[in-house]
């Protein structure tokens, strides 16, 4: 009986998903069943994961095309440590945080752990910047807004100096009027903001005018492209030559060979990120943070700000 509801409630939901007016109908092997069945233990395991901080966060260097930068400019990337102590990759859980409402939760984690390794650096000069991405759902959470920005107008000026923030393109059209407003309030503390994949879209170029941003990542399938592609290439020479009309900086994504590190370097754009420059470590190798001995940020609420506290012998923020 408890198989057939479950079956019950898989089909219903599935029918859900793919529109009004609709059904599903069950099979043993359907595939949509065993994915959404994976979803939902998913769910549970990043709930656990958040509230006994499994995560672990990594980090991959961009590194100047044109070598004027100076400092340690990189990406926060995070990963999950299972029960075999085993690195996943964000590809493999993601997809079920979004589908059960939990990416708000992880993004809100990150944010909250890389600020706290910012602190925590034994020479806080040598990090330019640190960009962190955030989910469609943070960027549209007005309860996320007023977290993140208690969390960082707790860390300074000097730390959020450091900080972008990436929102993706499209994530960007979906809720243009959360992220304009998001962007405007937290770039008065500071903070950096980033266009992720940018060229995925179809509105690319119109949402850019109604956007502040200050760094446009191109989107990798044009990188990885373009070499082979003509088209490809046009639009990457495109998306540079508008990106020094409005003064903002690039970043091709997925650099992976030498040969698209030369085709980048020839059409100008300002930094590369990819495994053939840097692959994902461990913050704390990268930053030279503090470890935290028990992986584990202590949060407390007072009057609607996130405050974040230290371990013993190490730098604090309240």
């Amino acid at each position: 009986a408890i198989t057939a509801m479950q079956a019950a409630d898989f089909s219903c939901y599935t029918a859900k998903e793919a529109g009004r007016n609709r059904f599903h109908e069950w099979i043993d092997s359907d595939e949509k069943m065993q994915m959404r069945q994976d979803d939902m233990q998913w769910a549970s395991r990043l709930e656990h994961a958040i509230d006994e901080n499994h995560f672990e966060l990594y980090v991959q260097r961009i590194e100047s095309v044109t070598g004027s930068a100076e400092g340690i400019h990189a990406e926060v990337l995070i990963r999950l440590t299972d029960e075999a102590n085993k690195v996943v990759l964000p590809n493999v859980f993601l997809p079920a945080a979004e589908r059960y409402h939990l990416a708000t939760r992880i993004d809100r984690w990150v944010l909250e752990h890389s600020i706290y390794h910012l602190v925590g650096m034994e020479d806080s000069s040598r990090i330019t910047m640190l960009c962190i991405n955030l989910s469609g759902q943070s960027v549209g959470d007005k309860e996320f807004h007023r977290e993140a920005i208690a969390m960082l107008t707790e860390a300074g000026a000097e730390v959020c100096d450091k900080i972008c923030l990436e929102i993706t393109e499209t994530v960007a059209v979906t809720n243009i009027a959360d992220a304009t407003d998001f962007i405007s309030k937290v770039r008065l503390l500071g903070v950096k903001f980033a266009l992720d994949d940018f060229g995925a879209g179809a509105s690319s170029f119109g949402y850019l005018k109604m956007l502040d941003v200050d760094i446009l990542k191109i989107d990798g399938q044009f990188i990885t492209g373009m070499i082979e592609d003509k088209l490809d290439a046009a639009a990457v020479r495109c998306f540079v030559e508008v990106a020094a009309a409005l003064d903002i900086k690039t970043v091709a994504e997925y650099v992976k060979s030498e040969q698209m590190l030369a085709r980048v370097k020839t059409l100008g754009i300002d930094f590369a990120q990819g495994y053939l420059l840097h692959k994902p470590k461990p913050i704390e190798s990268v930053l030279s943070s503090v470890k935290l001995p028990n992986k584990r940020v202590a949060r407390k609420k007072r009057r609607n700000q996130v405050l974040l506290y230290g371990t013993s012998n190490t730098t604090s923020v309240v």
